[in-house]
């Protein structure tokens, strides 16, 4: 047997195993740490011996797998502190319950007779505020005129009245207050919303504190907190 022939023997014998290796490693949409592995000994042990390895091919993916592995632990490493963390988050929202926040929010709840109120701060005087309310469909349901108004909070109850006068249904609505100032420029302002929260829920992966009226604002939107139940019993 030629030398010819023995090589081209070992090589077709390194690209079957080879081949067979990697078809065992792709029963996932990605190869991991031991797919590499697998790969890398099978191409050792299947080398044709008159043409070894080279050591700077051979080192350059030994240094591929170090680097594999170290991105591996990171990955591992970061979705661990993650879950910790949002498990530090359930427990703080957890201690919330029972007492009242104010939160980053556009949503009122009207239940019967019961309507909840919205605050926003205008950072300074402007000509004219005008506040809409809109259903779940975005429908507006109520439009109020504010007129002129000065620089700083402001709270704003709703009646759950339509623009007709008629009363609306039972349910969750949203917000949105725009300042025209002086010089005829307008813009949206943020408003927030306030309750007692009873429970907490997450809601694809954000954490949200419950409120007593239904209303639900994300744990992250938190601005304040009062502890009423203390306050109540001093």
């Amino acid at each position: 047997m030629s030398v010819s022939s023995t090589s081209n023997s070992s090589s077709s014998a390194a690209s079957a195993a080879l081949g067979s290796a990697l078809g065992s490693t792709t029963g996932s949409s990605s190869l991991g740490e031991p797919d590499f592995l697998t790969l890398l000994v099978t191409q050792l042990q299947n080398q044709d011996p008159l043409n070894p390895m080279d050591d700077t091919t051979f080192v350059a993916q030994l240094a591929q797998f170090s680097s594999l592995q170290e991105l591996t632990n990171l990955n591992t490493g970061m979705t661990n502190l993650l879950t910790a963390v949002q498990g530090q988050e359930a427990i703080g929202a957890a201690n919330f319950i029972g007492k009242t926040v104010t939160a980053t929010g556009s949503s009122l709840e009207v239940s019967g007779s019961d309507v909840s109120a919205a605050e926003f701060t205008l950072p300074s005087n402007e000509s004219d505020v005008k506040v809409y309310v809109t259903d779940s469909s975005g429908n507006v349901e109520y439009t109020k005129d504010l007129g002129t108004q000065s620089a700083g909070a402001q709270t704003f109850q709703w009646d759950g009245t339509n623009s007709n006068g008629s009363k609306v249904s039972d349910g969750t609505y949203n917000i949105a207050v725009y300042a025209t100032s002086s010089s005829g420029s307008t813009s949206q302002i943020a408003t927030t919303v306030a309750g007692t929260v009873t429970g907490t829920e997450n809601n694809n992966g954000t954490l949200q504190l419950i409120l007593s009226d239904g209303r639900t604002v994300n744990f992250t939107d938190v601005q304040s907190v009062v502890d009423t139940t203390s306050s109540s019993s001093s």
